[in-house]
């Protein structure tokens, strides 16, 4: 009878270690990618984080909008300044630059983005019906034509989100440059 290599035995060891957690992580990645896919079926959208954990109970002030819209779409035929403002009730500040709008071809999400100096943001979200902003919070987790997915390290963030009359809206306020912040805004249906 003859003995295994003890070198054989540790490098086939470490080679079913490895395909091991390869098959694992590869199905936590299965699992993850239809975890989103369950919550758009439930009406919530994926890229945006739980509305209980940061929803105030007064963000609901559009519920007079006169904007139809179907279930599970936006009406972004116009996607001017006062379309937007009409659809979802934020309130652009008149000093606002670099204003850029995304939407996607379902319609069920508009991604938008602008530069404020930093004194226009309390204002901006004051007069859209938004709570303060939480700091170092995330709401828009995912990467737009508009934005990397995170934003330079060291800038600031702060977020906050509400709804008006069927829509959502999540906003991420960071850091820019000196004076001034930009706007990270995702628009979706409720």
């Amino acid at each position: 009878m003859s003995k295994l290599n003890p070198k054989w035995s540790r490098a086939n060891g470490l080679i079913l270690i490895f395909f091991a957690a390869a098959l694992v992580l590869a199905i936590g990645l299965i699992l993850i990618e239809k975890k989103p896919a369950t919550s758009e079926a439930q009406g919530q959208p994926a890229n945006q984080a739980d509305s209980s954990e940061t929803d105030s109970g007064n963000t609901d002030s559009g519920k007079g909008s006169s904007t139809t819209m179907s279930v599970n779409t936006l009406p972004l035929d116009d996607l001017s300044v006062t379309a937007i403002t009409k659809m979802s009730g934020l309130s652009f500040p008149t000093d606002m630059t670099e204003f850029l709008t995304s939407r996607g071809d379902t319609n069920r999400q508009l991604d938008l983005t602008f530069v404020i100096p930093s004194a226009s943001a309390a204002t901006f979200l004051a007069d859209s019906g938004l709570p303060a902003p939480v700091a170092n919070k995330r709401l828009v987790i995912h990467s737009s034509p508009l934005w990397k997915v995170n934003p330079p390290e060291g800038s600031t963030i702060s977020s906050s989100q509400g709804k008006f009359g069927q829509v959502k809206r999540a906003v991420e306020l960071v850091g820019e440059s000196p004076g001034f912040i930009r706007a990270r805004v995702v628009i979706t249906p409720t």
